[in-house]
C-alpha cells in the first residue's frame, strides 16, 4: 500500500503549487467567512468551520486531480501545439477555483465594509492615475 501511495504522490507532484494556492485562498475565505459571521452575530463553531473547509478542499482537490488526469492523457499534447506551457487545462481549472474563492472573499468584505477588495484596487488605480496626471502637469515641457 505504501508503494502505491508513493507512486500516486509522484504522479500528482506537479499539482503541489496549484494545490497550495487553492488551499491558501480557501483558508482565507474561511477566516473571512468567520469574521463575517461574527459581524452579523451568527453562531460560529469550530466543527462547522472544520467540516466546511474539509469538504470544500476535498471537492477542489478531486476536481484538480481529475482535470490533471484529463490534461495529462488527452489535452496537453493538443494544447502544446497552440500554447507554450504545459498543463493549461489544469491551470485554467485551478484559476477558476481560486477565482471562486476570491469572489467569495470580496463579497463578504463588501457586505461588512461597504467596499470589497476589487473596489479598493480600482479606487487605488484611479487615484494613482490622477497623481501621475498631476505630476505630468507639473513637469515643464521642452
Amino acid at each position: 500500500m505504501k508503494h502505491y501511495l508513493m507512486v500516486f504522490m509522484a504522479f500528482v507532484s506537479p499539482l503541489l503549487p496549484l494545490a497550495l494556492l487553492i488551499s491558501l485562498f480557501s483558508v482565507l475565505d474561511t477566516f473571512v467567512g468567520r469574521w463575517y459571521a461574527r459581524s452579523i452575530g451568527e453562531e460560529i463553531t469550530s466543527r462547522k468551520t472544520r467540516v466546511g473547509l474539509t469538504n470544500k478542499l476535498m471537492i477542489y482537490f478531486t476536481v484538480l486531480i481529475v482535470t490533471y488526469l484529463i490534461d495529462r492523457f488527452i489535452i496537453n499534447e493538443i494544447m502544446r501545439n497552440y500554447i507554450w506551457f504545459d498543463w493549461a487545462f489544469t491551470k485554467f481549472f485551478a484559476s477558476l477555483l481560486i477565482w471562486i474563492e476570491y469572489t467569495s472573499i470580496d463579497e463578504k468584505i463588501k457586505w461588512v465594509k461597504g467596499k470589497g477588495l476589487t473596489d479598493r484596487v480600482v479606487d487605488f488605480g484611479k487615484s494613482l492615475k490622477r497623481i501621475v496626471g498631476f505630476t505630468k502637469d507639473l513637469n515643464p515641457k521642452n
